[in-house]
């Protein structure tokens, strides 16, 4: 009996050994050829197995089975899917990806004179009216109040003047607790493996801060961007959150700041400009643009986009615990011994593709990107950028119960030493 269960071990780690034994090489490149860098891969039915393109947009990928699909995505590319066993392996790999804007692009149509009464503004704010209340009437059948859980795989790349600081990869579960009645939903995230890569730079600089170092009022903000202390920030939530109900409930009854058009035969867009501004000081102009089915009403796509401008006649000083976190973001050149801010100028855009499942609206992609730079008063510039893709693997809607406290305290951290890794 012992020396069985000695050959069942053995046999049992020689089927493990062996169980990796497929090597995944490849090149992941645009339209153009150019290589893509920090594309994120991984496995469909296993996504903690993945890894990312190095600078070149080349990529290894150990497996344990061709009975499996590789995802390749990007922020502002399509998602390619690469079934495993319709290709030989024993090859590099070459992934085209193609190009998918972050943002709907605005609808521009040619209207054309006819014979008709043109409409007064109180008959066309009307109709507005009236399309908008059926929109947000299918809104709340195809979003019920029921709990939607979302397996996800989320990634996000941080860059400071083109280079990039850090990549993060999310796994886990993303779950919308729903309360339409109190209009307070939330959001749980239950994590099961979290890999960071940092730039060893950008670690460097979080590495060497001394809360001590700064006054009691300061010594938060540089305590949060301590290295172990940056594992508990979330900004693959924010990425998330773009709630489709509170945004048509709040804006339904600004009839003037919308427009609609019709893109093709299916579909109509709606869009939402609105502006505050106080001239030479500030601009922001946020829009929102979703794609309605013409048949349905329901929505088919939605976007965010907001463009920020702002000017400090006189600057503003930086604290030196704020000085010390712009500091950590400066790659390749000295650090700034004083700064006074002059101005700020950048977009986020962030859009939701959905499908239907069991007869509702749910989550399918979310894309996130942030971008612009800050400039003292010698115009030196800091440029930023932030993109995050999340693509959902498969939705529970029914039966779905909050995380408890221990669940949401679980899952693994995994540091990566280079980007490819």
């Amino acid at each position: 009996m012992k020396l069985k269960s000695i050959i069942s071990v053995m046999l049992l780690l020689m089927i493990q050994l062996c169980a990796w034994a497929v090597s995944i090489e490849g090149t992941v490149v645009d339209k153009k050829g150019k290589g893509l860098s920090y594309v994120s891969i991984y496995l469909k039915h296993h996504p903690e197995v993945g890894t990312i393109t190095d600078i070149n947009g080349r990529f290894k990928l150990e497996v344990s089975s061709t009975r499996d699909s590789l995802i390749v995505t990007l922020v502002g590319y399509e998602t390619v899917f690469v079934d495993l066993a319709k290709v030989n392996t024993s090859k590099s790999l070459r992934i085209t990806m193609k190009d998918q804007p972050v943002i709907l692009h605005e609808v521009v149509v040619h209207v054309e004179k006819d014979s008709k009464k043109k409409k007064s503004k109180r008959e066309e704010r009307a109709e507005m009216q009236a399309f908008l209340q059926k929109v947000y009437d299918q809104v709340l059948k195809d979003f019920p109040s029921n709990n939607v859980n979302h397996k996800v795989v989320s990634d996000l790349t941080a860059t400071s003047d083109g280079k990039v600081v850090m990549f993060d990869e999310w796994i886990g579960e993303i779950l919308e607790i729903r309360n339409y009645k109190a209009w307070d939903d939330s959001i749980q995230m239950k994590m099961e493996l979290n890999k960071r890569y940092l730039n060893q730079d950008f670690k460097g600089s979080l590495e060497s801060y001394n809360p001590n170092d700064y006054s009691k009022r300061d010594r938060k903000h540089v305590e949060m961007m301590d290295v172990n202390s940056i594992k508990k920030i979330q900004p693959h939530k924010i990425a998330w959150e773009l709630d489709v109900q509170k945004m048509i409930y709040r804006f339904k009854s600004d009839v003037k700041h919308w427009t609609k058009v019709d893109k093709d035969n299916h579909t109509v867009v709606l869009t939402l400009t609105l502006t505050n501004k106080l001239p030479g000081i500030y601009k922001l102009v946020r829009k929102l643009v979703i794609a309605i089915d013409k048949d349905t009403y329901s929505i088919m796509t939605i976007s965010e986009r907001i463009n920020g401008e702002v000017n400090i006649p006189f600057g503003y000083k930086l604290t030196p615990a704020e000085l010390a976190i712009l500091n950590a973001f400066v790659l390749d050149q000295d650090g700034f011994e004083k700064y006074r801010l002059k101005g700020f100028k950048g977009t986020m855009c962030r859009n939701t593709i959905f499908r239907r499942q069991d007869g509702q609206l749910v989550t399918s992609e979310k894309n996130f990107t942030a971008d612009g730079y800050i400039v003292d008063n010698k115009d030196h510039k800091i440029v930023f950028g932030t993109k995050v893709k999340t693509k959902v693997l498969s939705v529970q809607t029914k039966g779905v119960k909050p995380f408890s406290a221990t669940e949401l305290k679980g899952g693994k951290f995994q540091k990566m030493s280079t980007p490819n890794h």
